[in-house]
């Protein structure tokens, strides 16, 4: 029971650290998780680097009959009355190829955009989202009047929602595609892509439940405090809404905890552990009760509303606080007790693999997260390869002699504060990125509740109809002590989610592009964007010093995306990913990574949109250049940039057709 809306990944990138590089609101996006409470989009709050290092059936489209008996692990248990793939569909099972369509011209145009426009209604349906990503909604044809999350789409739904997404569909294939020219031919594509996912993940409702939506990291009750502050209110009416917001935690998050109760009641119960940690990251929101960093805000946000009386002033801080003490910690105190009263269920944390069809569900994920048609196996294949490839070029650097060690050792990739960073970037990435818009961002530091578990910055793009809003969260108590914070500080601004956010909104007519999922897109920009920023820093350009910080943070994450796709397609152990780190020089041990291990399990592709986003990022870079060689670095990023947010081959294709 999982809320479908579109899943929004260009809407907010914040708040981990994966690797060494800062992430992101925005995670692996779940079958029909759509968003948990950001819109599609769970911030990843917390320092995830496990090493330490950086000092379908064969026709998709048909619906499956009900698969009798046994639990979901395969031990013959109970009868589930849920419906499971009977093998791992391929590509062609699930974007098969189509026979070409008659309508042409602006007739084709016009259906595009009405197919778009249905998608993003259906998706976008409740006040909490048309609020977030709009600052004038009724542009956009939104006129939602009840101040609630939404709700949950049930498994006796998924035929319905199956065949809406069915018959747009069918619409999309009447247009003749040789007859859409730029983002329309773009757009095109990525509709198609993410419709027929989202046909293929309705056709299974098992696919509801292999993963917990509390996950202690990453879920949405990680985010909730953060998503509240960016409203806004113009009227009292909007400081009302919010206010209703607020007190509809109480229902929005009883129905997550029925849903893991539900999982759990099914046989997909989750690990004690697993479940004392969500109940620990409620805890965590319990203690802001007295002193609520959105108090003050919501008092500071009254102060936009003109001729606001000093007593309607009055009421509304009254209430708001009433909502919060009264409503919403409480509603959080419930959420931690179920949780813990779910221990007992006799669940373990286990690789998708381990599942009955979740071998299928992994390579939706895996094609849905990684924006790519690239198989599990394609996956890792070029994944392992990448790794040599790092790892051998790291080593022969670091035997080649001692040139590099004084500008290794002494390397210092950041200018100072926040302000001076984003000052230092946004100049400096002039000569090899495009141009962006006009636009502006604020600062806002981490409540220290939060700073044990958050990333030294973040990024938080919301009124996507509007370049000046624009949010930039700083933790101090890890970035003042980061000697590569500028880094970070490339992977969220300049020239990562910020600027591909306002590039993309800045190059296309389809708001689809920048309201859909592209998460592999968005993760694989911003870790190759950190990368290449480095040069900026290491005041030489690119050096044998500068290889290898970067090669440390490239091999973290890469060792760690093999490992998602170990425990999920393999089956590996916790020892298992313990020695496969030490096979390339890791100081892991079983207790240090078992955190670790619990994320990976519990939020599958968690590593694999950084890591194989990252990849296929910089594998089309690369190619590109050799294909291209007499193409500037500016025109290699504008070509990429002009592609937009649809499939790495999408993006290839396009690439080319810019650059010859």
């Amino acid at each position: 029971m999982k809320k479908k809306s579109v899943k929004l990944t260009a809407l907010v990138c914040c708040a981990a650290i994966v690797m060494s590089l800062a992430g992101c609101f925005g995670g692996a996006p779940r079958h029909n998780s759509g968003r948990e409470t950001d819109l599609g989009n769970k911030i990843e709050n917390g320092q995830t680097d496990p090493t330490g290092l950086t000092d379908p059936t064969t026709d998709p489209t048909t619906d499956p009959s009900t698969v009798p008996s046994t639990d979901p692990t395969g031990s013959g248990n109970t009868t589930d009355g849920l419906t499971y793939p009977d093998h791992v569909a391929t590509y062609k099972e699930v974007h098969p190829d189509h026979a070409p369509g008659t309508v042409s011209g602006n007739e084709a145009v016009k259906l595009l955009s009405e197919v778009e426009n249905a998608i993003l209604h259906h998706e976008i349906n409740c006040y909490a989202d048309v609020e977030i990503l709009f600052e004038n909604p009724e542009k956009f044809g939104f006129d939602i009047k009840d101040a609630t999350w939404g709700d949950f789409i049930t498994v006796d739904q998924y035929p319905a929602e199956k065949q809406f997404y069915q018959e747009q569909l069918d619409k999309l294939l009447t247009i003749n595609y040789d007859t859409l020219q730029g983002d329309d031919r773009i757009c095109y594509d990525k509709l198609v892509f993410d419709i027929e996912e989202t046909i293929y993940g309705y056709s299974y409702t098992a696919f509801e439940y292999y993963t917990m939506i509390f996950n202690y990291l990453v879920g949405p009750q990680s985010e909730i405090l953060f998503i509240l502050d960016v409203y806004s209110f113009d009227t009292v009416e909007d400081a009302e809404k919010y206010i209703a917001l607020v007190k509809d935690i109480d229902r929005y998050y009883d129905l997550m905890c029925d849903y893991e109760e539900t999982r759990a009641k099914l046989g997909f119960a989750s690990s004690d552990d697993s479940y004392e940690e969500a109940a620990k990251s409620f805890d965590n929101l319990v203690k802001q009760k007295n002193d609520c960093f959105l108090y003050d805000t919501f008092e500071e946000r009254l102060d936009n509303i003109k001729g606001l009386s000093a007593s309607e002033k009055s009421r509304l801080i009254s209430e708001h606080e009433k909502a919060m003490k009264e409503v919403a910690f409480p509603e959080f105190e419930e959420c931690a007790r179920r949780m813990r009263a779910l221990k007992g269920s006799g669940g373990t944390d286990q690789g998708l693999c381990q599942f009955k069809g979740g071998d299928a569900y992994y390579a939706m994920l895996t094609r849905i997260t990684t924006n790519n048609s690239a198989t599990v196996q394609e996956s890792i294949d070029a994944l392992e390869k990448r790794i040599k490839y790092v790892y051998d070029d790291y080593t022969r650097i670091a035997s080649s002699g001692t040139s590099w060690y004084s500008e290794y050792s002494k390397h210092k990739y950041s200018k100072g504060s926040l302000e001076d960073n984003l000052d230092f970037l946004r100049s400096s990435v002039k000569s090899d990125f495009p141009d962006i818009p006009a636009h502006q961002y604020y600062t806002m530091d981490v409540p220290k509740v939060f700073e044990e578990n958050f990333s030294p910055a973040a990024y938080l793009g919301y009124h996507l109809d509007n370049f000046n809003a624009n949010l930039i969260i700083i933790n101090h108590k890890s970035a003042d002590s980061d000697k590569d914070f500028g880094v970070t500080v490339a992977h969220e601004a300049y020239p990562g989610h910020m600027f591909q956010s306002l590039y993309t909104r800045a190059h296309t007519n389809h708001p689809y592009m920048y309201l859909s999922t592209s998460i592999g897109y968005n993760e694989g920009w911003a870790v190759y964007v950190e990368n290449y920023s480095m040069r900026y820093f290491s005041g030489n350009g690119v050096t044998d010093a500068s290889k290898l910080v970067s090669y440390e943070s490239d091999l973290s994450l890469l060792v760690s995306t093999r490992i998602d796709y170990g425990i999920h397609a393999e089956n590996w152990s916790l020892k298992e990913c313990v020695d496969y780190f030490k096979k390339f020089g890791f100081s892991v041990t079983e207790k240090s990574f078992k955190k670790y291990y619990t994320l990976i399990i519990t939020d599958p592709g968690y590593y694999a949109k950084y890591g194989m986003g990252y990849l296929w990022t910089q594998q089309i870079m690369d190619d590109m250049r050799a294909k291209f060689p007499n193409k500037s670095e500016k025109e290699i990023h504008t070509a990429y940039l002009d592609s937009l947010t649809g499939t790495f081959p999408q993006i290839r294709k396009n690439m080319e057709m810019r650059l010859s």
